[in-house]
């Protein structure tokens, strides 16, 4: 089963998938408008893709500390968990839109997500079927 990634903006989350069998995470789409569309976007991909975990990028200050935008996301996660029952893991997601836009991504949100994705990877230090339903 694959692993979805997310990079919660507020008005746009960037959804990104580490597809079974890779080590490598791609932008899958960003949702958007009313908190309840984005929602009903999110349930379209989550039944679709079936996901064994989530990861979802924790934006820290430049100093490490954890502000107010944080706390909005953890709630994101954890409204995740409740919905899917499917474990939620935190990476985290500074810089990463400044970086997808350094590589010319078309999709900036979507980008992040993957690149958030790949950042677990690497912590994790799994890959494909080998990753652990954390």
């Amino acid at each position: 089963m694959p692993i979805l990634g997310f990079d919660h903006g507020g008005r746009r989350i960037g959804v990104a998938i580490v597809p079974d069998d890779t080590n490598f995470a791609l932008p899958l789409t960003t949702v958007e408008g009313s908190v309840d569309e984005q929602w009903q976007q999110l349930d379209v991909i989550i039944h679709k893709q079936s996901p064994r975990s989530f990861v979802v990028g924790l934006p820290y200050t430049m100093a490490g500390a954890e502000g107010d935008q944080a706390a909005i996301v953890r709630d994101f996660g954890a409204q995740l968990h409740e919905r899917y029952n499917i474990p939620v893991n935190y990476v985290d997601e500074r810089m990463t839109s400044q970086a997808a836009a350094s590589a010319g991504a078309t999709d900036i949100d979507a980008s992040s997500a993957a690149i958030i994705l790949d950042s677990f990877l690497a912590k994790s230090g799994a890959s494909g079927d080998d990753l652990f339903d954390l």
